[in-house]
């Protein structure tokens, strides 16, 4: 007879063992890359067996989608917390707190953007077999908090949330990591926040 304890006990550790593996993939994938990542790589840097990589994730695309809701997590709570913070009834006081939070991010949690950037530009319509609900969730959340940023109380206008977020993802996560990227990516923002302020 298995006992309650033992199960929750039993739970505990096969979550452990997947937040390890979660640990041990993202650490090479944000080194060297997904594309250059490998699935005995992972493994072989969690110090479990491939075969027990494979109980718990039937990808490598699984993998890095959960370390995306992972970062979509982190910087929905670095958006709310400043948000918290700093509320500005003033559209540019509110847009200079949300630029800031990105530009920590492009600079702290760069893996993360990479891992979000790719899904919303390739991947997102093979996420069939993934947590969809939450990560759905999660993305409206961001581009509500976009279409606030922005002052566009508008609610059918999520397209232009969309494109402002995939445009922001695309500038953060450029190949050659160029400030003037970053810096013409900021200027335009703010010339459709002027806009909005006058």
């Amino acid at each position: 007879m298995i006992f309650l304890g033992q199960v929750e006990r039993r739970f505990e550790m096969r979550q452990l063992k997947k937040q390890d593996l979660l640990d041990a993939a993202q650490k090479l994938i944000f080194e060297q890359g997904f594309n250059k990542t490998n699935i005995d790589e992972i493994a072989k840097e969690a110090e479990f067996s491939k075969k027990t990589l494979y109980t718990y994730f039937n990808s490598k695309n699984e993998i890095y989608y959960l370390i995306m809701l992972r970062g979509y997590q982190k910087l929905l709570k670095a958006i709310q917390s400043q948000y918290q913070r700093d509320f500005s009834n003033n559209l540019y006081n509110r847009f200079e707190s949300f630029w800031k939070i990105i530009k920590q991010c492009s600079q702290h949690d760069r893996g993360y953007l990479e891992a979000i950037h790719y899904f919303w530009q390739y991947n997102e319509k093979d996420q069939v077999d993934y947590q969809t609900g939450e990560y759905n969730q999660l993305k409206e959340e961001l581009l509500d908090y976009i279409m606030e940023f922005f002052n566009d109380t508008d609610k059918n206008n999520k397209v232009k949330s969309e494109l402002t977020w995939g445009f922001i993802l695309s500038a953060l996560t450029n190949k050659t990591h160029d400030e003037m990227v970053l810096q013409s990516c900021y200027e335009l923002l703010c010339s459709m926040v002027e806009k909005k302020s006058v």
